[in-house]
């Protein structure tokens, strides 16, 4: 996609963002640009990918559920109580069907939020960007950044262990995905220094 394309992009997407959100995506298509260069994936692919992850973050719990039903997404149990875990699913159903996006760019929005296990390396730098982009200030950020450039692995390693924290000091139910994905990488992290 040429720099028009990705400006056409943007204006569409920004416009369906609530104001206060665009500098956080703003934020995290260029962290995503800059991991993509870092870990050698495509600048392009990591950018379309960051600008539109949130498209459908402003959309109430019932317009989640509707977008579910109008392209065809089963929500699980924890998702159909929860808007911003669906926003992932939505928002990668509206960067297939309505920006026309590649599968892989589409697979990268999907699992922003919770992560999975065995991600690809756009997934991961995706997770990351939204992570750690420079609007977002908290404590234990400033590791995951470093780590962001030198160990991808243990940078979403340290990212999960930090929301999965947090979630437990506000009584949330962390999603299995972001669960099995920590316990994925943990055991990858462990392999590599045998």
């Amino acid at each position: 996609m040429n720099y028009p394309e990705l400006e056409r992009l943007r204006a569409e997407a920004y416009a369906m963002l609530k104001p206060s959100r665009i500098a956080h995506v703003r934020g995290c298509e260029e962290e995503a640009a800059r991991l993509a260069a870092r870990w050698d994936a495509d600048e392009t692919d990591a950018r379309m990918a960051a600008i539109v992850h949130d498209c459908t973050k402003k959309e109430p719990l019932e317009r989640q559920l509707e977008l579910c039903r109008k392209y065809g997404l089963v929500p699980d149990a924890e998702e159909e109580k929860s808007a911003a875990l669906l926003h992932s699913k939505t928002g990668a159903a509206v960067a297939k069907n309505v920006f026309g996006l590649p599968d892989s760019v589409c697979e990268a929005v999907k699992w922003h939020t919770t992560g999975k296990p065995d991600m690809s390396l756009l997934e991961k730098i995706i997770y990351l960007a939204d992570f750690i982009e420079p609007t977002r200030s908290f404590d234990g950020l400033d590791r995951v950044r470093l780590l962001a450039y030198e160990d991808i692995d243990r940078a979403i390693a340290e990212a999960m262990r930090l929301s999965l924290e947090n979630m437990g000091e506000r009584g949330i139910e962390p999603h299995k995905n972001t669960v099995e994905a920590l316990a994925f990488l943990t055991e990858k992290i462990k392999d590599r220094t045998k």
